[in-house]
């Protein structure tokens, strides 16, 4: 997978390294910051439990078979030299989203608000446009979650269809992006 330069020169995007991206992951998601993390990305609190490097490390490890599979594209958001989120592409629908849907998570709490998550996905959408000639992005996020509508709305994302109630009983927005404008 192709690394990504950003707009801000400390930022960049990288394939995942699950030496290297599995304790910086279990730093991010451990304690309360951690667990608020999940909830904003829309995690159930009853299927959150406490991180392990291990299943940190299998989830990366997960992330670079589906790019293998050309079923995902990843990278870990790195900032100077510390892994601080993840941004990734699904590139075959789900239950709940047509595909091309690009989701993202700043897992470092104290580097959230600093233009990190707009600066990835400028990268991404640049990467999906000229690259992968793609003609419209999707995405979803929690109704709840104030940073994702600023984010996604900034770019120009419009509602697809009204808000929904997922399985775990979370209402979510779905939200396209036309990539030819």
């Amino acid at each position: 997978m192709q690394e990504l330069a950003t707009s801000l020169p400390n930022v960049s995007l990288v394939t995942p390294n699950p030496i290297r991206d599995a304790p910086q992951a279990v730093e991010w998601l451990k304690g309360e910051a951690g667990k608020e993390t999940l909830l904003l990305m829309g995690n159930p609190e009853k299927s959150i439990v406490a991180p392990s490097l291990n299943a940190e490390h299998e989830r990366l490890e997960q992330f670079l078979a589906l790019a293998r599979e050309s079923k995902q594209l990843t990278w870990m958001m790195c900032y100077g030299e510390a892994t601080v989120g993840a941004i990734w592409v699904d590139l075959e629908p789900t239950k709940h989203l047509p595909a091309p849907a690009i989701h993202l998570m700043i897992g470092d709490p104290n580097v959230r608000g600093q233009g990190i998550g707009k600066a990835a996905v400028t990268a991404v959408i640049k990467y999906l446009k000229t690259e992968a000639k793609y003609s419209k992005l999707y995405s979803r996020y929690l109704t709840s979650n104030a940073g994702s509508i600023k984010l996604l709305h900034g770019f120009g994302f419009t509602h697809l269809g009204p808000a929904y109630l997922d399985e775990d009983g979370l209402e979510f927005q779905n939200v396209v992006l036309s990539l030819t404008d």
